[in-house]
């Protein structure tokens, strides 16, 4: 991993990117509408037995069982040595990463989540000025910091069945653009069937850059025939994002990581906008990434909750987006997003509102404790059955 200290920036950055660098950089890296609207607070805490008057959190994509046990020990094990830097952490877990994924550790950029992945290769873009091309409804980490900067997105409809339409996104590809696609996508659930995707990126990536957003596909069923990071051994320029804020349950410790060309790490982190991640977070990355049993506890208990939403959904008869594979819901409220979750917060209930405005009427709802989702299954029913 290439780790910088000094104050230099990118040596053939022009003037005008530089300036807008400088002037939203750290705006638009970690202070835009999207991240406030994706980083909702937790408001009222659960207690042991899940009383009905406290607020259900069902829009923060959260795992709200909570990390593995290993990686809370971890934590305690390393409180004491807070004090220290963490590059030795940073290789540690950059090593082991290395070795599960079959990677170079030079292919592996570790960071404050995925978000500053995301936020970096849009700024990366915008110095290339590289248009990227995404589909109208996706996750906003790379297109809204883009258009903060000035590049250009261009985004394509969704299918019929809102999936992603790679046949069209393809047909654009050219030299001066670049491709993000998040599979499972969000806010939708979809999953590109493998075969599609592989044949995209081949092709793809053979002309330009690939960025594939990777951040619930371990929840996914047969998650393992969608990963992608062979173009990333095979040299392509393509970028595969991870997470530990799902499955692993550590939202609030913010670790993530890329997989990418080594060439590629080295000109993201000359930015500067890089920062350390913090120690216990990598300790308990590094415990996680050991707990094998809990990772597959936390597939089955995660699926178990999205298909509850999904029952749901059929029982009050609306629609979703369907065979959702991430850890939520897509659904058709009948009315304006924004109305649903004002009246489903009446009811003590958060979901996310209008933050999607290519489907005003649609809402995604999260995997939350049982007792949470009865509890959304409940005000839901009272919502909407009347439309």
């Amino acid at each position: 991993m290439s780790i910088t200290e000094n104050n230099t920036v990118l040596p053939n950055m022009s003037r005008r990117n530089w300036l807008k660098l400088a002037g939203v950089g750290a705006t638009a890296l970690s202070a835009s509408p999207f991240l406030s609207a994706c980083a909702q607070d937790s408001a009222v805490a659960d207690t042991a037995d899940g009383a009905s008057s406290e607020l259900a959190i069902l829009s923060s994509n959260e795992n709200p069982f909570g990390p593995s046990p290993k990686a809370i020990e971890a934590m305690k094990a390393e409180v004491a040595n807070i004090y220290r830097y963490t590059y030795p952490s940073v290789m540690a877990l950059t090593e082991q990463i290395a070795k599960r994924e079959n990677v170079s550790p030079d292919q592996i950029l570790i960071t404050n989540g995925s978000q500053p992945i995301l936020g970096h290769f849009s700024v990366w873009a915008n110095s290339k000025d590289l248009t990227i091309l995404t589909s109208e409804l996706t996750y906003e980490g790379v297109p809204r910091v883009a258009e903060a900067f000035g590049s250009t997105v261009d985004y394509s409809p969704v299918t019929a069945d809102l999936d992603f339409d790679l046949d069209t996104i393809a047909a654009k590809v050219k030299p001066g653009t670049c491709a993000y696609i998040c599979n499972p996508n969000n806010p939708t659930g979809k999953i590109i069937d493998p075969a599609k995707l592989d044949a995209f990126v081949d092709t793809v990536s053979a002309q330009v850059p690939v960025f594939i957003d990777e951040a619930y596909l371990d929840i996914a069923d047969d998650y393992e025939k969608q990963v992608m990071t062979k173009y990333v051994r095979m040299g392509r320029p393509v970028i595969v994002a991870r997470t530990f804020s799902k499955i692993y349950g550590m939202a609030g410790q913010r670790v993530g990581y890329a997989l990418m060309p080594a060439d590629m790490i080295k000109e993201f982190a000359s930015f500067q906008l890089l920062s350390n991640v913090n120690k216990l977070g990598l300790v308990a990355a590094s415990a996680s990434l050991d707990d094998t049993a809990h990772f597959e506890e936390m597939r089955v208990k995660m699926k178990l909750g999205r298909e509850k939403l999904i029952a749901m959904a059929r029982d009050i008869g609306r629609p979703i987006a369907e065979n959702p594979q991430g850890s939520f819901i897509y659904m058709d409220t009948g009315m304006a997003a924004s109305e649903f979750a004002a009246k489903m917060m009446d009811k003590g209930v958060r979901v996310v509102g209008s933050r999607w405005q290519e489907r005003p009427e649609w809402s995604r709802i999260c995997v939350g404790l049982p007792h949470e989702i009865e509890k959304c299954h409940a005000a839901a029913k009272e919502v909407l059955t009347s439309i």
